[in-house]
C-alpha cells in the first residue's frame, strides 16, 4: 500500500494543480491565484509527507517488536537497533 501512496499523491496533486491553473488563467486572476494554488499544493504535500512518515514509523516499530519477540522466544537477547547517524562523526 505504501509504495502506491507517493505516486498516487503526486497524481492527485498534479491534477488538482493543473485544474486550478487552468481555472485561474481562464478567470484572469493571474499571479495571485497561481501563488494560492502553489501554497495549497505545498500544504497538501507537507500533510501527505507527514502522514507517510507516521505510517512508516509505526510499521518500523511494529517490525522491531516482532523481531524482539522472536529473539526472546529463542532465548536470545535482541541486538540493539542501529541509529541512522551511526558512524557519522562530522557536522554539516
Amino acid at each position: 500500500m505504501l509504495p502506491l501512496a507517493a505516486p498516487l499523491g503526486r497524481l492527485v496533486l498534479t491534477a488538482a494543480a493543473s485544474a486550478g491553473i487552468v481555472k485561474a488563467v481562464s478567470d484572469g486572476r493571474g499571479a495571485a491565484a497561481l501563488r494560492r494554488i502553489a501554497v495549497s499544493g505545498a500544504k497538501a504535500g507537507i500533510r501527505t509527507s507527514r502522514a507517510a512518515e507516521t505510517s512508516v514509523e509505526r510499521w518500523r516499530l511494529g517490525a522491531g517488536d516482532i523481531v524482539a519477540q522472536a529473539y526472546d522466544e529463542l532465548g536470545e537477547q535482541a541486538p540493539v537497533p542501529r541509529t541512522p547517524d551511526a558512524g557519522h562523526d562530522h557536522e554539516h
